[in-house]
């Protein structure tokens, strides 16, 4: 299985592009995008990641609400942090420019929060 096919595989929604380690890239910041990082031997040398910056913080379960939004949107410039009530219904979809924070009545963290 090739690099490409893993992450291909573990996230049907993204396009795995391999490219030589140093080389320059484009700035922008795609959902769809993964790129894998090789050296010369065609050895992965940076973990793929989808997006920039932090994307999960599972530091933040129990901590309150706001504080946890606060600290996500400090972290990723990127990201703008919603705080949702648990149970809430939400949409499906991948928004790559959202961390939605869950919690309780109390408005504790209940799971760590993600870019999605």
């Amino acid at each position: 299985m090739t690099r490409l096919s893993v992450v291909e595989k573990e996230n049907r929604k993204v396009n795995a592009i391999v490219l030589k380690d140093g080389t320059p890239v484009t700035k922008d910041f795609r959902c769809d995008r993964v790129w894998v990082w090789v050296d010369d031997h065609g050895r992965v040398v940076r973990a793929p990641t989808v997006g920039i910056g932090k994307e999960a913080w599972p530091e933040l379960v129990g901590k309150k609400g706001e504080e946890a939004a606060e600290v996500i949107e400090s972290e990723n410039k990127f990201v703008r942090a919603i705080i949702i009530l648990e149970g809430t219904p939400t949409t499906k979809e991948i928004n790559c420019a959202r961390v939605r924070v869950w919690v309780d009545a109390c408005d504790y963290v209940v799971t760590a929060p993600y870019v999605g």
